[in-house]
């Protein structure tokens, strides 16, 4: 008997009035199930709640339940058929993914804090002689007025196309 494991994807939706006490044993249910088939969890991760693209068996919202997994075809088979029975699962979706395109880093990192804005160069300071500021105040203008005269040289590939 030829034995092929593969690699699946498992997102599901459940209610999102449910509470993380109320999730834990849903996403440990699944987890079993697959274990219990022969299969591997490779990861798992609670997304957020979020909006639905529409009505869903009347509710708007929903927790987002990311599971990778491998088994043979008929653990994906078993847990498609549970997840088509059960209540709590609003709806769910398993696909085949190539080994090469598993990706469970950002299913294993933890989330982390955003990094405070880097800090800004501090403008440079006036100079304390009264002298030196009219010089250090014109230098800036004079740039900005170069940069304004230059003057603009037209394309001459728009003549020549024309031309032909």
């Amino acid at each position: 008997m030829n034995t092929t494991k593969r690699n699946y994807e498992a997102l599901y939706i459940v209610d999102a009035t449910l509470t993380d006490e109320q999730i834990e044993p849903i996403v440990s249910k699944y987890s079993t199930l697959v274990a219990d088939q022969g299969g591997e969890i490779q990861a798992h991760a609670k997304w957020d709640k979020r909006r639905l693209a529409y009505e869903i068996k009347g509710r708007r919202e929903g927790i987002y339940i990311l599971m990778y997994f491998t088994g043979e075809p008929n653990v994906e088979k078993e847990l498609d058929r549970v997840f088509r029975i059960s209540d709590e699962v609003i709806r769910h979706i398993i696909l085949r993914v190539e080994p090469q395109y598993v990706d469970t880093s950002y299913v294993e990192r933890a989330r982390v804090a955003p990094e405070p804005a880097a800090v800004v160069a501090e403008a440079p300071q006036a100079p304390e002689t009264p002298e030196a500021a009219p010089e250090a105040a014109e230098e800036p203008a004079e740039q900005a007025a170069e940069a304004v005269e230059a003057p603009v040289e037209e394309a001459p590939a728009a003549e020549e196309a024309t031309a032909e």
